[in-house]
């Protein structure tokens, strides 16, 4: 479904992804973990094509898009849920959702999205005139990939989807994108949170220093010596 081949990434003379490898199937959840530093948030601009330099190639089911604008991308089927949620905070819940349906095809889906979302994500219903700014941070999550999936997205980057929240939100989350999957999405995400990202996964990836050194099935890799020398040292 997605796959990088021979991956660089460059801020200027500084090179922060080596040889990046990596593929995704169809209707899994993948994940790269790694500490902070890593290379997991300029993986993600890597894929979409912003704010870095890039060298390589990338694959999305089987055409390749490494020359391609960003929204050409997204256009494309490939969405991204930033770090931080990245919400207008003024702006009610449904209007952040709208935001999602820019594309020519998401637009004409605009109500399928809508009804698509709010079954899986009931909460946002009843909460769609609130600001965001009002919900709490795991509520705001929830937002955040409910406008990426008006999007129609056919995967779903993920950009530390369990930072800052408490372990019953990271929980649910986690639920939310296993159902995901069991609706045929296909998912890539970064997460310094090796334990509860590859638990879900079905494969993942341990980054380094902005290179790949390990990978594997997800509930193997969380026990191989390779992800305890990253992150405990030994």
């Amino acid at each position: 479904m997605l796959s990088i081949e021979k991956g660089y990434g460059r801020y200027g003379e500084l090179t922060v992804l080596h040889d990046i490898h990596l593929s995704v199937s169809r209707g899994s959840i993948v994940s790269v973990v790694g500490t902070n530093g890593a290379g997991k948030s300029s993986l993600m601009k890597f894929l979409m094509g912003v704010e870095i330099e890039t060298e390589g190639r990338i694959w999305l089911e089987g055409e390749e898009i490494s020359r391609w604008p960003t929204h050409q991308r997204v256009a494309a089927g490939m969405v991204m849920v930033p770090e931080g949620r990245r919400l207008f905070p003024e702006m009610s819940v449904r209007e952040n959702l709208e935001m999602g349906s820019y594309t020519p095809r998401a637009r004409k889906r605009r109500k399928q999205g809508f009804d698509f979302v709010y079954s899986l994500l009931p909460k946002l219903k009843e909460r769609e005139k609130q600001p965001a700014g009002s919900l709490s941070g795991g509520e705001q999550q929830m937002v955040a990939l409910g406008r990426a999936l008006i999007a129609q997205p056919q995967v779903l980057l993920l950009d530390e989807p369990f930072l800052g929240l408490a372990p019953i939100m990271v929980r649910q989350v986690t639920r939310f994108l296993q159902e995901l999957r069991e609706q045929g999405l296909t998912i890539l995400m970064v997460e310094q949170n090796a334990t509860f990202s590859l638990r879900c996964s079905d494969w993942g990836y341990v980054l380094v220093s902005g290179r790949i050194v390990s990978d594997g099935q997800g509930k193997d890799l969380l026990h191989s010596r390779d992800l305890r020398k990253v992150y405990l040292g030994v």
